[in-house]
C-alpha cells in the first residue's frame, strides 16, 4: 500500500513541474480575479491604503501606530504606484500572492510527498472560503500565506542542498516574513526546533547562519518603538477588535479552517491517523515534512490559543498560515491508500461543493462608498456632517475626494464636516447649523459616545437613524425651534 506513495514523487524542480506551477498559478487568478471591487474598502484596508500613499521613507513609522511590521505596506505603495488605488488594484495584489502561494503549495507538496497530494492539497486551498476571503482583503494576510510557505519550502531544501545561495535566501524569507507580521515568527522557533531535534550538523551550520543574516537585518531595520510593540504586544486590557481565546473562538476558527463545524472532527481525525500511518513509513524526509506540517498547522493553533487564554493574539486571520499546511496533512494521508482514484473523486465532490459555498463578492464589514455617495448626494455645505471617530477621516475622505490620499492630504476641502472623538473635539458651533448629521461606526465601542448624544440632544432634536449601509449609523437632527 505505502510502497507506490514514496516512489510516486518528483525530487526536483523541472521544467514540467514549472508548467504545473504556473496553471496552478493562473486558476488561482481566474478564480479569485471576479468581484474585487464589488465592496467598498472597510477600516482595515484603508489603513494599509492610507500607509502605502506615504513617502517611502515614513512608511515604517505608520507601520509603528498599527502594530504591524512594513513590509506588506511597502509592497502594496510599488504596486499602487504602478496601477493605482482603487479597490480592485490593490487588492488584486493580494489575488497575486494567494495564486503564487497556492503554486508553491503544490510544488511543496508534489516534491516532498506525491502528485496526488499536491493535487488534493491545491484543490482544498483553492475551494476553502477563508482563503477566499483573505484574497480579496488589502491586508498582509496573503503575503504572509505565500511567505510561510516560501519558507517552508528553502527550509527544507537548505537540508537537501547546503549551498549558500539557499542560505540567503532562506535567511531573507524568514526576515521578509517576521518583517510582514510579527506572529509567524513561530515558524522560525519550529524550524530550529527540527534542525536541533534531528542535529544534522551542516544543516545546524547552515541554519545558523541563515538565522544570523534574519538577526542582523532585523536589528538594521526594526525601529526601538517596533521592539517596545513587540515586548508589549495587545496587552491583556486591550478590549477592541483581540479577545482573549475561548472554546467559542477557538471553534469558530477551526469551523472556518476545516470549511465549516461538521467536518472539524472527520479532519481532525483523518491527521491523528496520518501521524501514526506516517511514523510506520520507512521514510525519514516523508516523516519530517509531516510533523512539520503538523507543528505550523496544527501546533501553532494549540500555542496561540493558549498564549491567548493570558494575551489577546488569538485571531483567526493571524493563523491563517497554519491552512496550506492543515491541507497537506490531509491530502498526505488520504492519499496513503489504495484506490487514489475514488479518493480523487470524493475529494472533487467536495471540493465543488465548497466552492458553491463560498461568499465570491466577500462582503466587508463596512460599505462607506455608498454611504459616502448618498451624503454626498442628499446633503448641502448648509449642513453639519459629523464623522465619528477620528481614526475614519481617511476611509470617508477617500471616498468624498477623488485622490485624496494619493495627494496626501491631512484634512478634507469641505469646512462642513467635522472628525470627531468626543464633544470636545469639534471644532465648530453645532448652533450655527440647521441640520447635523452624524455618522458613526464602532459606536458600541466609543467610550464618549453616551455624553455625545446628550450634548447634541440638548439643541437639536432627533429625526431619523438610517442603516441602511452595512456598519455604518447616519444619523439626522434638527436645530430646536
Amino acid at each position: 500500500m505505502l510502497s507506490r506513495f514514496i516512489s510516486d514523487n518528483t525530487p526536483t524542480f523541472t521544467k514540467h513541474i514549472g508548467l504545473l506551477f504556473l496553471v496552478v498559478v493562473l486558476v488561482n487568478l481566474f478564480f479569485r480575479v471576479f468581484y474585487l471591487e464589488y465592496s467598498s474598502y472597510w477600516y482595515d484596508e484603508i489603513i494599509s491604503i492610507k500607509a502605502a500613499s506615504e513617502d517611502f521613507g515614513h512608511i515604517k513609522h505608520v507601520s509603528e501606530w498599527d502594530n504591524n511590521p512594513p513590509f506588506y505596506y511597502y509592497c502594496l505603495s510599488v504596486w499602487i504606484k504602478l496601477w493605482n488605488d482603487s479597490e480592485f488594484a490593490s487588492r488584486f495584489l493580494s489575488v497575486l500572492f494567494t495564486a503564487i502561494g497556492g503554486g508553491v503549495l503544490f510544488v511543496f507538496a508534489n516534491q516532498y510527498f506525491n502528485r496526488n497530494t499536491a493535487i488534493v492539497a491545491s484543490l482544498f486551498y483553492l475551494s476553502n472560503n477563508f482563503i477566499y476571503a483573505y484574497s480579496h482583503e488589502a491586508r498582509a494576510y496573503a503575503l504572509v500565506v505565500l511567505l510561510v510557505l516560501l519558507s517552508s519550502y528553502l527550509f527544507f531544501k537548505l537540508k537537501n542542498d547546503l549551498s549558500w545561495k539557499n542560505t540567503v535566501l532562506l535567511g531573507l524569507c524568514n526576515f521578509f516574513l517576521i518583517y510582514t507580521h510579527y506572529i509567524v515568527g513561530l515558524v522560525l522557533v519550529f524550524q530550529w526546533l527540527f534542525v536541533l531535534i534531528w542535529f544534522y550538523k551542516p544543516w545546524i551550520k547552515k541554519y545558523l547562519i541563515s538565522t544570523l543574516l534574519v538577526v542582523v537585518l532585523v536589528l538594521l531595520r526594526f525601529s526601538k518603538k517596533q521592539w517596545l510593540l513587540i515586548i508589549g504586544f495587545n496587552k491583556p486590557e486591550s478590549k477592541f477588535w483581540l479577545q482573549k481565546s475561548d472554546v467559542e473562538l477557538l471553534h469558530k476558527t477551526l469551523s472556518e479552517f476545516f470549511f465549516q463545524s461538521s467536518f472539524i472532527f472527520p479532519f481532525l481525525l483523518v491527521i491523528v491517523v496520518g501521524l501514526v500511518l506516517f511514523f510506520k513509513l520507512k521514510n525519514q524526509e516523508k516523516l519530517q515534512v509531516y510533523l512539520y506540517s503538523f507543528l505550523v498547522g496544527i501546533a501553532s493553533i494549540v500555542i496561540l490559543y493558549f498564549m491567548g487564554k493570558r494575551v489577546s493574539i488569538f485571531l483567526d486571520r493571524y493563523l491563517i498560515f497554519c491552512l496550506p499546511f492543515i491541507f497537506i496533512l490531509i491530502a498526505a494521508t488520504l492519499t496513503l491508500f489504495r484506490y487514489n482514484i475514488v479518493i480523487m473523486i470524493l475529494v472533487l465532490a467536495f471540493s465543488i461543493y465548497s466552492i458553491l459555498q463560498i461568499d465570491f463578492k466577500t462582503e466587508k464589514s463596512m460599505n462607506y462608498r455608498e454611504a459616502v455617495a448618498y451624503l454626498k448626494e442628499n446633503t448641502t455645505s448648509n449642513d453639519l456632517i459629523i464623522v465619528k471617530t477620528k481614526d475614519m477621516q481617511p476611509l470617508f475622505s477617500y471616498y468624498y475626494e477623488k485622490n485624496y490620499l494619493k495627494e496626501k492630504r491631512k484634512q478634507l476641502q469641505q469646512k462642513n464636516i467635522e472628525f470627531c472623538n468626543s464633544w470636545e473635539d469639534l471644532s465648530v458651533n453645532v448652533d450655527d447649523f440647521e441640520r447635523v448629521i452624524v455618522v458613526d461606526s464602532f459606536y458600541e465601542l466609543n467610550p464618549f459616545e453616551t455624553d455625545f448624544v446628550k450634548q447634541l440632544s440638548s439643541s437639536n432634536k432627533l429625526i431619523s437613524t438610517n442603516t441602511q449601509f452595512k456598519g455604518i449609523r447616519i444619523t439626522e437632527y434638527h436645530k430646536l425651534e
